[in-house]
């Protein structure tokens, strides 16, 4: 909204800016402070440009009024006087900036660019709050896992809001992915298969709902299912699916069975792709195999057989550029034949280079020269159709003739867990603060402490409850927050597997010895 009494300078500014650009969709004007509450009343306004000096009501009473309306709201204001007081009063009224008259078109441009990121920002973090909520078994998630079952037994009719809470399009490509833990021979969960459930589902709203990769709920049948949302700016499910696998076994030591449906177009369609993994309960399925479609599994599987062939004629024929160059033209028309994802396509491409350059030191000591990780940076950054142009020149360029600090890291990750054992800790989110892979981190940290980074920090946060049902007494749920657990009845199981006894049967045994 744009508030000014000189009809010449609201309208400039609405006519001049390129709001659509900009993210913003509607743009009001308002000629005094009192349309300007008229407006902020009845509609949705996220931005305010407003004078300081206007008749009837002055720019400075008009925030004060819109911040009992809408303190959320971005507040830019315009004056034609370079007055201190006047900043003064703004800062302390949580004016977010401050121009001066005669305004410049850039300037104002990037102002309002800045305000709308910051309400971006602000949504963004809101969003990934309520998913992180989601994993403690708030009303939202049994929201989310009703409207769900009911997609599966298409007796769903609105799903607007669930597109909406995760920006998907009507004809978003997904496919249903059923995860079931094996525990058998496994003692550890054998008895706690509730807690352990409760551990995985977590973890997938975490890795997908948190990422909006996907949607986590439980079926009528208690299994967990994730749907995967597909495209371009996705990696292949298979490799998705096989992040959490390493991950769930390096953390809880168990292995999966995941059953995954033929892809389908748009959510109402989900229940399709649902009874299509549900049939492959009927196979023989081993443990830690992940299973789909044999649709599905042809494309992935001839295009694997290609690539292993062209990625050994180019190496093998290092020395020979010509033959070299020939199989790598085949292999940038193999990768865009074949439709892969954008993710899939880059890690690929990186792999093919990454091994030719190793290649080419080991067999000629040549190639330090270039740069693999200005070619990964810049692979990173480029759009699919670009992916395997780039791919082509640098490792063309490169067949022409011519202790981590681990332990510092792991010191630091522990660390971080002690003094912050009452937050939601994670070890997605640990691995994302030092910039790694979760399985990758999650093996960095078993090989330097002897154990799994969720088992460590379960085990410090046990070791707290212990000693402060056996030293206080405390109300349990009370201990519980203390501890990092949000859900009382959650706390109580992880106890319980942890130390054989209820949280109120090991106060009762230690208090009284």
């Amino acid at each position: 909204m744009i508030v000014d009494d000189e009809k010449i300078i609201r309208d400039g500014i609405a006519r001049v800016l390129p709001w659509k650009e900009m993210g913003i969709g509607e743009v009001y004007t308002a000629a005094s402070g009192l349309e300007a509450l008229e407006i902020v009343e009845k509609k949705p306004v996220d931005v305010m440009v407003a004078d300081i000096q206007m008749a009837e009501m002055d720019g400075l009473t008009l925030v004060e009024k819109v911040n009992q309306i809408n303190p959320d709201m971005r507040i830019i204001m315009l004056t034609g006087y370079d007055n201190f007081e006047y900043v003064q009063k703004c800062c302390k009224m949580e004016v977010h900036d401050y121009l001066l008259k005669p305004v410049d078109e850039v300037e104002l441009e990037e102002t309002i660019r800045r305000q709308v990121e910051a309400i971006r920002t602000r949504e963004v973090n809101a969003r990934k709050q309520r998913v992180l909520s989601r994993a403690r078994g708030t009303e939202e998630q049994l929201k989310i896992e009703y409207a769900m079952q009911k997609l599966l037994e298409k007796k769903q009719e609105d799903v607007q809001w669930i597109l909406d809470e995760y920006r998907i399009g009507k004809e978003q490509p997904m496919q249903a992915a059923i995860i079931a833990p094996v525990v058998t021979g496994s003692e550890s969960w054998s008895k706690h298969y509730e807690l352990l459930n409760l551990s995985i589902k977590n973890a997938c709203i975490e890795m997908f709902d948190f990422n909006r990769e996907g949607i986590t709920f439980e079926d009528a049948r208690k299994n967990i299912v994730v749907v995967l949302f597909n495209g371009d700016e996705f990696e292949e499910s298979v490799q998705r699916v096989e992040t959490l696998n390493a991950y769930l076994k390096e953390e809880y030591g168990i292995c999966q069975q995941v059953l995954l449906g033929n892809e389908v177009e748009g959510l109402e369609q989900i229940y399709i792709s649902y009874d299509d993994a549900y049939l492959l309960h009927e196979e023989n399925v081993g443990n830690g195999e992940i299973r789909q479609s044999a649709k599905s599994q042809l494309r992935l599987k001839l295009f694997y057989e290609i690539y292993n062939e062209l990625k050994k004629a180019i190496e093998s024929n290092i020395g020979d550029y010509e033959k070299a160059n020939h199989a790598l033209e085949s292999f940038c028309k193999a990768v865009q034949a074949y439709n892969l994802s954008c993710s899939l396509m880059k890690k690929i491409c990186f792999e093919l280079a990454s091994g030719i350059y190793f290649t080419l030191l080991m067999t000629t000591n040549d190639g330090a020269d270039s740069n693999l990780n200005e070619f990964a940076t810049v692979l990173q950054g480029c759009e699919r159709k670009d992916v395997a142009e780039i791919t082509r020149t640098f490792v063309s360029k490169l067949l022409l003739p011519g202790e981590e600090k681990v332990h510092e890291v792991v010191a630091r990750a522990k660390s971080y867990i002690k003094q912050h054992l009452e937050e939601d800790i994670s070890v997605t989110q640990l691995a994302q603060q030092f910039y790694v892979a979760p399985s990758y981190f999650s093996k960095l940290f078993k090989k330097n402490t002897g154990e799994g980074c969720n088992n460590y920090i379960i085990r410090k946060r046990m070791e707290k409850a212990q000693s402060l049902l056996s030293s206080t007494n405390m109300k349990t749920g009370k201990i519980a927050d203390l501890c990092g657990y949000k859900d009382v009845n959650y706390f109580s199981l992880a106890f319980k597997k942890y130390s054989g006894q209820s949280p109120l049967e090991y106060r009762e045994n230690t208090q009284h010895k």
